[in-house]
């Protein structure tokens, strides 16, 4: 292949002044190797607590769970289907980055014909250095989370709205068309089956849309916003079955997200604040916050189609920061509202031909070696163990990783440094108690330890969780008195054992405490017994269930 055709599928060597083009191959190729990208981390880079805790999920489907909506679960239990391991429940992940990032693109050129600017290859190579290279937006397009199909279900719902307004315009019609609502609905849907963000990013469409309009076309409006309301319903409605058929349990949890016991701390805040900094990086989190703030500074500005994609941003984005003044929130929640702007913001946007091109180029070249070497190394196992090796030749041992790097190896570790062989049998989604008397069924402590030795141990066991103080999925699938007078081996941290509580339901045989080279700061606990019977099982799981701590 000669170098012109070469230059063909690279970015750098288009004109950035023209038009685009959807035949031009640049865009596809560069999508493709981002592709082929995340395929190669989906199968190496390693797997976070959150991430097999929503895949132990897709091996209990249900209409939703009490932490988050479905829609997560089911993209990984599709994977499974298809591959085994992190490329299976990761599978789907990178195609549904593609999508979102293709609907950004048309949103932003409905954006750039509405307000009669120029669609050109700076544009798009602009939206593809912020999703594809904003370390946020890159791993989601592989990370197990509810937020990388809520990324596509809010992109998709921009798109449509945008789509909708649009041809009002070109067409002058009185009133939006019910179409397009339909398909808004459907998008908005699939973002509430991914996560309860979906709500205020909604009514920011919906607010945004009324000032976009006035509010006597909005009256002409209805039907559109009720096509809207059903659409989004039907498609989300798994949700509110769940909620109503367990005492809107879910909802209870998120609202506790929330303003509830709200007590004034800045240490939240400020992590919240610089997190959100970090995830986006500050040379993208500054202009796009820039931008969102001067947008609505001219009251004239609320008639601008920019407001369809500032407004969601900034309910989102306050929502989440006046909730870090007192509780602890993540910085992640918020992206969803930078992803919005992004259409808008690169229209705009002039990188590579602006006053700060060369500024711009060199920054660019430096979110490519973060965005992509580091997650590349992480997935390779070599430069893993250099770097465990590194932390305990400095400081003795390698602590701060333990969460990281511990699960790969930990039931070989258990047998070779402690003489602790646990036999993993195949997961089972029934809980039989056949073999109850013969055979020790594998719990732990905490959600994200039952999780991950699930998920690493030989044969990706079914593995029970025995905390009573905290809820999560496992509160729901584990009754524990169906197991009376099973043999149980509890594995996990000792700082989540409360020896009260497993004396218990417990009658225990064996208690050892120790710690796996080379993570020597990290005390591990390892009990065995059999549970009590029945009748005392089910008085602590119905306190449990009647105290729980949403």
């Amino acid at each position: 292949m000669t170098k012109t055709k070469l230059q063909k599928y690279s970015p750098f060597h288009t004109k950035l002044s023209q038009s685009f083009q959807w035949k031009t191959h640049w865009l596809w190729s560069t999508l493709f190797f981002f592709l082929l990208l995340r395929l190669f981390w989906c199968i190496n880079f390693p797997m976070a607590n959150d991430e097999v805790y929503y895949w132990d999920w897709s091996r209990h489907l249900q209409l939703s769970y009490v932490d988050a909506p479905p829609f997560v679960a089911w993209i990984s239990y599709v994977g499974s289907i298809l591959f085994s391991g992190s490329f299976g429940a990761r599978f789907l992940l990178p195609f549904i980055h593609i999508g979102t990032t293709i609907f950004i693109i048309l949103s932003s050129k409905k954006i750039a014909e509405i307000t009669h600017q120029q669609f050109s290859n700076e544009t798009v190579i602009a939206i593809l250095i912020l999703t594809q290279l904003a370390p946020v937006f890159n791993l989601e397009g592989i990370i197990l989370l509810p937020d990388g199909s809520l990324l596509f279900g809010i992109a998709g719902a921009l798109y449509f709205l945008l789509k909708a307004l649009h041809e009002n315009i070109i067409k002058n019609h009185n009133a939006l068309n019910i179409k397009y609502g339909l398909f808004f609905g459907i998008f908005l849907g699939i973002s509430a089956l991914s996560k309860y963000h979906a709500l205020p990013i909604a009514i920011g469409f919906f607010i945004g849309t009324i000032l976009l309009r006035s509010f006597e076309k909005s009256i002409k409006d209805i039907p559109f916003w009720i096509t809207t309301v059903i659409s989004a319903f039907i498609i989300s409605s798994p949700v509110f079955i769940w909620n109503y058929l367990n005492n809107f349990a879910s909802f209870h949890f998120q609202s506790q997200h929330g303003f509830s016991g709200f007590s004034f701390q800045i240490k939240p805040f400020l992590r919240y604040l610089f997190g959100s900094m970090f995830y986006l990086l500050p040379w993208f989190f500054i202009p796009l916050f820039y931008f969102a703030f001067k947008g609505i500074q001219k009251k004239s500005s609320l008639k601008s189609i920019h407001t369809i994609c500032i407004l969601p941003f900034f309910i989102l984005f306050f929502i989440i920061l006046f909730s870090s003044l007192g509780k602890q929130a993540l910085p992640h929640w918020a992206m969803p509202g930078f992803l919005l702007l992004i259409p808008a913001f690169c229209v705009t946007w002039k990188p590579f031909t602006g006053k700060y091109r060369k500024i711009w180029k060199k920054l660019t070249f430096t979110s490519i070696g973060i965005c992509i070497l580091i997650p590349s190394f992480l997935s390779i196992p070599l430069t893993n163990q250099i770097i465990v090796n590194t932390f305990t030749k400095i400081i003795g041992n390698a602590d701060p990783l333990f969460q990281a790097f511990v699960w790969q190896n930990l039931q070989e570790d258990l047998e070779k440094q402690q003489n602790i062989k646990i036999v993993s049998a195949p997961y089972q989604q029934v809980n039989s108690i056949e073999n109850c008397q013969n055979q020790y069924r594998i719990a732990s402590l905490k959600w994200y330890w039952t999780s991950q030795i699930a998920f690493h141990f030989k044969n990706q066991p079914k593995v029970y969780n025995f905390d009573f103080n905290n809820s999560s999925f496992y509160t729901w699938r584990d009754e524990i008195f169906k197991f009376a007078e099973c043999k149980f081996i509890i594995l996990g941290s000792m700082d989540h054992f409360n020896q009260n509580e497993i004396f218990k339901i417990m009658n225990v045989e064996e208690i050892k405490e120790f710690y796996l080279s080379p993570y020597y700061g990290e005390t591990i606990v390892y009990i065995k017994g059999v549970l009590k019977e029945e009748s005392t099982l089910k008085q602590v799981y119905a306190k449990m269930k009647g105290d729980i701590r949403y």
